[in-house]
């Protein structure tokens, strides 16, 4: 598949329209979602202040809708939709394109969202995952369409195996992306929502995240008591900020250990299938011609 990045996107499409009547129109009754829309939440308090606006100056740039049974399916455009419904128009300005694939779909709609709205880390994730599912891509491909370093796009992506309710936490802002990456580091539901919980009733910060799933992450029968070896001492600061760079670098556990004369282990971990292969990508990728 040629690499080729988003940005092109929503103009290609606008160009030579092929409008269905004189005044480039559709009935906002006729229209449809796009179904490959990664926005999963659209904002009351935006969509009332372009209502207001909509009101007031009319809708100043036609979505893009393609030709479906009985009506029409948005390519992109669909807060200017959404608004003019509720200003209770019952037409739209539109440009119609009669061979937009699903391919497209997906891709202008993701566009159309990272570009001029953020999505949340959540609908990052699912769209960049939707896009390899859909298209074919490698995670690798996705970070070149979008912009982004691999890391980056594997990263998000990673945050879809936390629980559905930390997951709900992320995307409502009431958790952040870094408390999310390092909830992670907690095998099952249970522990992700217990913890996850803790964070937002004592606003704990990312860094004390960590602390807290290194913790619980340390079975208390492997070292009894009675036995306990001593401690390890803690890092250095520049060894404790080369593990934190290495951990955010690799979105996963790592332990550094630096013993005399600069000799150690830096200990990498991983929790499946997916994630081993996810990290060696990351340490070693594949050479492309």
């Amino acid at each position: 598949m040629t690499s080729k990045r988003l940005g092109r996107g929503l103009g290609s499409l606008i160009q030579d329209p092929t409008p269905i009547a004189s005044e480039n129109s559709v009935k906002v009754s006729e229209v449809r979602p796009n179904p490959f829309q990664p926005r999963r939440v659209f904002d009351p308090s935006g969509l009332e202040e372009l209502r207001n606006s909509i009101l007031a100056h009319g809708v100043m740039q036609p979505v893009v809708v393609r030709r479906i049974e009985n009506g029409f399916q948005l390519v992109s455009g669909e807060r200017r939709w959404r608004a003019s419904r509720l200003a209770g128009l019952t037409s739209i300005p539109a440009v119609v394109r009669e061979s937009v694939s699903d391919s497209d779909m997906l891709e202008l709609a993701l566009v159309e969202n990272v570009q001029r709205r953020d999505l949340n880390p959540i609908e990052r994730g699912l769209a960049y995952r939707e896009m390899m599912n859909a298209l074919g891509l490698t995670q690798l491909e996705v970070a070149d369409r979008v912009g982004l370093k691999r890391s980056s796009v594997a990263n998000l992506v990673r945050l879809l195996e936390l629980s559905d309710k930390v997951q709900l936490c992320v995307a409502s802002e009431q958790l952040t992306m870094g408390h999310g990456k390092a909830l992670l580091g907690l095998q099952g539901s249970e522990a992700q929502d217990a913890l996850a919980d803790q964070i937002i009733r004592q606003d704990l910060s990312v860094r004390q995240t960590e602390v807290l799933v290194r913790e619980l992450g340390v079975p208390k029968e492997v070292m009894p008591e009675a036995s306990a070896a001593p401690a390890e001492p803690a890092l250095v600061p520049w060894a404790k900020a080369m593990e934190d760079r290495i951990r955010e670098s690799l979105g996963t556990k790592v332990t550094l250990k630096n013993g005399p004369k600069y000799k150690g282990q830096i200990v990498i971990h991983y929790f499946n299938r997916d994630d081993l292969e996810r990290i060696y990508d990351v340490i070693a990728p594949r050479q492309e011609v």
